[in-house]
């Protein structure tokens, strides 16, 4: 993982917008039991207790240099009580859970936090998993923009540098991906081969915002944007 060119610090940083007829904007919820590494296609649990729901997929416009925000509340639980909102919580202390498939692992502070994946489009389920992305502790989720690769599941949490406040965070979009996948890492404990999404409850309401470019950014600011998309929700 990389922190982002300076396009996408600009449009955090300098309260730019994408053109509202270029940006592709959208809300979903994701729901607790909503299993990341079938990338919404299949629900595996490798490491047994059910492999939950299909996760979100959302087909994402062709483009180059493309830019994710986001914007996430709720609460979700795991052993069937909810305990913590998308930033994740002490369940576990930890996640620490493998590859699965073509999709990688996820290993990071917390657990039950919101994640995503970019993906190709076509049939994937033949390519190697990538290497997971390295989150050593909370101050790797409280980056200004990241830089994913096709198939790596990274922390989106509720989309800001703080918990509940602080600026927005800005994803860059693989040029090759054709698809958005939100959802949950979960496994025995959160340390163990994905699985035990059946005793999952609740779920986080997110927005979403994908900027086309930054040749498209009008004056206005995103965080503005993603506010009013929640109140519309």
């Amino acid at each position: 993982m990389s922190i982002v060119s300076s396009r996408a610090a600009l449009i955090v940083g300098v309260c730019g917008i994408a053109s509202a007829s270029l940006a592709q904007n959208g809300f979903t919820y994701v729901k607790a039991t909503a299993n990341i590494f079938g990338y919404g296609v299949s629900t595996p649990a490798p490491g047994g207790g059910g492999g939950g729901t299909l996760a979100n997929v959302i087909a994402l416009n062709a483009g180059t240099g493309r830019v994710a925000a986001f914007s996430s509340g709720g609460q979700a639980g795991w052993a069937g009580t909810n305990v913590n909102g998308p930033d994740g919580g002490n369940f576990s202390s930890s996640t620490n859970i493998p590859s699965v498939g073509p999709i990688s692992g996820f290993n990071g502070p917390l657990s039950g936090q919101l994640v995503g994946v970019f993906i190709e489009a076509g049939d994937i389920s033949a390519l190697s998993a990538p290497g997971g992305i390295s989150y050593p502790n909370l101050a790797s989720y409280q980056q200004a923009s990241y830089s994913p690769g096709l198939r790596q599941v990274f922390f989106i949490g509720d989309g800001k540098t703080g918990t509940g406040s602080g600026t927005t965070q800005a994803f860059s979009v693989p040029d090759g991906a054709g698809f958005l996948v939100l959802g949950i890492a979960d496994a025995f404990g959160f340390n163990a081969v994905a699985g035990y999404y059946d005793d999952n409850v609740g779920g986080y309401e997110t927005s979403y915002t994908i900027i086309p470019a930054p040749g498209s950014l009008a004056a206005a600011g995103l965080v503005g944007l993603l506010a009013a998309r929640r109140r519309r929700a």
